[in-house]
């Protein structure tokens, strides 16, 4: 049985243990249902080979075999195409992507769309669309889920190249960011009505520009934050310490990720020669105490800025650090999209966009993906620090400011 002892809950967590152990249960029990639904949904004929292939495949992560691993992604991708199911594909295709198959990774997730919206003349594949207008939507089912966006938004851009009018849809928490940094294109909310002769999706930017890992590090270009807001956030902290500036982001209120506990951060707080900013959303007040300990000036919370208010505010406290340490979310996509130094701690399992091989990724170049690899949180953060050194001796050698 699962250990759900306070011990172990996300260190983010602040409320009632009781409500977090029945909703992280129902959540558990809700998304193992729609999986199940999904699979027999399908065809009885996909079902039972499909849970025989993710039983092996949740064996082999759970051994971190990657070998194996991908000899068995191979056979659920074959049984995708065979079945045509656009869940196996999607599924296939997000393993791939991890385990750095990119192109195999595009080619299934775009059929996993075509397969559930067909297939049509407007869909964009990477010509010069000339005087036609190309519609580009990033919008998530979830508005909550920016990761996906972030990590697409430079290719968005890259499209928007090929034509004289591009429209690129998206939540508008990131409208003014996406708006700045790609100015002849033109940047609007979700919901706001929109057309184009051609449209493109997260799925058609991938495929078209997104294959080859080299070719996709090697084309990185950061979003832009504003400028003048940078150099205000820069000044306002630069006047409260000499020390580099690492922005922290260290919780989640998910049940499905696992996180150092507080003791483990303060004691990365306390051993790093560097000023920290709290990059944490939510109400976090409980958790400064515990990280700070009564020395409020290693951690800063800055009040002005509310990642689920205003992005474009955000993106620019982070563009004003000397590096990021984050485990996964909106954070750490905002810090590597806007090529700010940074580790990214990532954790066993395997439900995310991050690589399970090698300590880069080519959606981020200028960051370190820190695998816990089966050690303690503490081990982790020990390696966190001597990789964060470099960063930090960057700063140094600047005379303070970030190169």
């Amino acid at each position: 049985m699962q250990d759900v002892s306070p011990r172990h809950m996300t260190s983010f967590y602040h409320g009632s243990y009781v409500r977090y152990a029945i909703g992280g249960l129902g959540l558990r029990l809700g998304r193992a249902t729609k999986a199940l639904r999904r699979l027999l949904g399908a065809n009885g004929q996909v079902a039972a080979p499909a849970l025989a292939q993710q039983t092996r495949i949740d064996a082999l992560i759970a051994r971190r075999d990657w070998s194996g691993l991908a000899a068995s992604v191979d056979e659920m991708a074959i049984l995708a195409e065979d079945t045509a199911s656009p869940q196996l594909m999607q599924k296939a295709g997000q393993a791939y992507e991890r385990l750095g198959n990119f192109a195999r990774a595009a080619e299934l997730r775009l059929a996993a769309r075509h397969q559930r919206k067909g297939e049509s003349a407007r869909d964009w594949t990477g010509e010069d669309v000339g005087a036609d207008t190309l519609l580009i939507d990033l919008v998530e089912d979830d508005p909550r889920s920016l990761g996906r966006v972030i990590r697409h938004a430079r290719l968005a851009g890259a499209a928007a190249e090929r034509a004289e009018n591009a429209t690129i849809r998206v939540e508008p928490r990131i409208v003014p960011l996406l708006q700045r940094t790609f100015p002849k294109a033109t940047v609007v909310p979700a919901g706001q009505p929109a057309t184009g002769r051609k449209f493109a999706t997260f799925e058609h930017l991938a495929w078209v520009f997104g294959r080859d890992a080299g070719e996709l590090a090697a084309s990185f270009a950061p979003l832009r934050a504003d400028p003048g807001l940078v150099e205000a956030f820069r000044k306002n902290y630069r006047a409260m310490t000499d020390l580099p500036l690492v922005g922290l982001s260290w919780g989640s209120k998910s049940h499905t990720k696992d996180v150092p506990d507080f003791p483990e951060w303060a004691r990365f707080i306390a051993q790093t020669p560097a000023t920290f900013v709290s990059l944490q959303y939510g109400p976090i007040k409980p958790a400064l105490r515990r990280l700070r300990k009564g020395k409020d000036a290693r951690l800063i919370h800055d009040e002005s800025v509310d990642q689920m208010v205003d992005m474009d505010r955000f993106a620019a406290q982070i563009a004003a650090l000397d590096a990021v340490v984050t485990i996964s979310n909106t954070a750490a996509h905002l810090a590597g999209a806007l090529g700010v130094p940074a580790v990214f701690l990532i954790d066993d399992k395997f439900q995310t966009a991050w690589p399970v091989i090698g300590d880069r990724t080519p959606w981020y170049p200028s960051g370190v993906v820190l695998h816990k690899d089966g050690r303690e949180w503490p081990v982790v953060l020990d390696e966190a620090g001597r990789r964060l050194a470099p960063m930090l001796a960057r700063h140094s050698d600047a005379g303070g400011g970030r190169k």
